[in-house]
């Protein structure tokens, strides 16, 4: 018996209270709330963060309550399940402002049904109807490294911000480095698109630095965990939830990842799913990019911007989806296409042909347009542009 087999067949409906189309019956909320009771041993029993736990999370309930709890505590243990009140359930997502959704309500993402391990309940911050909407069609992961370097960042930024633009959502897990700043691109589209998926409950705000980029999702987007409300994340469900990242998006793009990393993790499940995997490229001396590299080096799709990951969702052509998410290359004049040349051979103002006070007011004019910065006195970097004619795309 699976632990889907303990909810009742797929058309059970029983205490579902919000519905068919929403909501979570009884069974899954009871089985929720094992998982949950047993956290603590699963950490101690997974000492290392990248075990797979679907061995575990596909055991009925007792099973998993006999494989984890010492025999002298189980009676215990069974008393504190059973004792659990499927309605203080659905008051705390109440409480929490979240939806909560299982296998038996339609609103439960079709993605996630096939998973040996899936989720018996899902709680949604931003609502079960915007999470439909933001999963009508194949969706990104864009995921990395927690210590990117500046080149990681801007990268994952532009790459999200074209993907939002061009209507697919980006998924991503809301930690620190890549996973901030793939949400934080995503936002700045004209009409954001993006989830973040939890370690920890959907009202939990982890790592707290987040908590604004938090608001605007939640906002804007939709947060979601597996975990009830309240319950602070373990090493384990930050890998638990990856595959729920892999399973509801269409292609893993990894930007920036040591070997090891949880983002191969995000990868490995993506594979075994049948997603797309794909990775930027990035230096071969950096070790916060070995991991990526050697994803690429494994056949991984080339992801150098928004254009690349569309044409890798949708075939040739599916760059044209892309809404300019950065300035137009094409609309350079040739002086400052020469300027913009000379910044990204690294060369400063000085260096550069021509009128030195001119030139920088051409350095001025690219800067106010978004193709360069300012990276410190007199000196200036190139903006990543996700717009398909920079690469003279057609």
């Amino acid at each position: 018996m699976t632990a889907h087999a303990e909810s009742g067949a797929p058309g059970f409906r029983a205490d579902m209270r919000s519905g068919d189309a929403g909501g979570a019956c009884d069974a899954c909320l009871r089985r929720s709330h094992v998982i949950a009771t047993l956290a603590v041993r699963i950490e101690g029993l997974l000492q290392r963060p990248s075990e797979r736990i679907a061995s575990l999370l596909t055991l009925p309930s007792e099973e998993l309550i006999e494989a984890l709890v010492p025999g002298d505590r189980i009676a215990g243990v069974r008393t504190a399940v059973e004792a659990f009140e499927p309605d203080d359930g659905r008051r705390a997502a109440a409480d929490a402002l979240l939806d909560v959704l299982c296998p038996h309500s339609r609103a439960y993402p079709d993605a996630l049904r096939g998973l040996p391990d899936a989720p018996p309940v899902l709680w949604v911050r931003g609502g079960a109807e915007r999470l439909a909407a933001l999963l009508d069609e194949p969706g990104v992961a864009v995921v990395g490294t927690r210590r990117p370097s500046a080149y990681g960042t801007e990268v994952a930024e532009e790459l999200s911000r074209g993907l939002s633009a061009a209507g697919v959502t980006v998924v991503s897990g809301l930690a620190i480095g890549i996973d901030a700043a793939a949400h934080r691109g995503a936002l700045r589209a004209p009409e954001p698109r993006t989830i973040a998926v939890l370690g920890g409950g959907a009202d939990v705000v982890y790592p707290r630095i987040n908590r604004r980029i938090y608001e605007q999702i939640a906002d804007l987007g939709v947060i979601l965990s597996e975990s009830p409300p309240g319950r602070r994340p373990y090493r384990w469900t930050f890998p638990a939830r990856n595959r729920i990242m892999a399973a509801i998006t269409a292609m893993t793009v990894v930007v920036e990842a040591s070997d090891p990393s949880g983002s191969l993790i995000t990868a490995s499940f993506a594979a075994e799913l049948g997603r797309g995997v794909a990775a930027v490229p990035g230096r071969v001396t950096a070790t916060n990019a070995a991991g990526s590299n050697r994803l690429l080096r494994d056949g991984a799709a080339v992801i150098r911007d928004a254009a690349d990951a569309l044409d890798e969702l949708f075939g040739v052509g599916g760059a044209d989806r892309l809404v300019s998410a950065g300035p137009d290359q094409s609309a350079l004049t040739p002086e400052e296409r020469a300027v913009l040349d000379a910044v990204e051979r690294g060369l400063v103002p000085g260096a550069m042909t021509g009128d030195p006070s001119h030139t920088r007011v051409v350095l001025g004019t690219l800067e106010a347009r978004g193709f360069i910065r300012r990276t410190g006195i007199g000196s200036y970097e190139r903006v990543a542009s996700m717009h398909p004619s920079a690469r003279g795309r057609s």
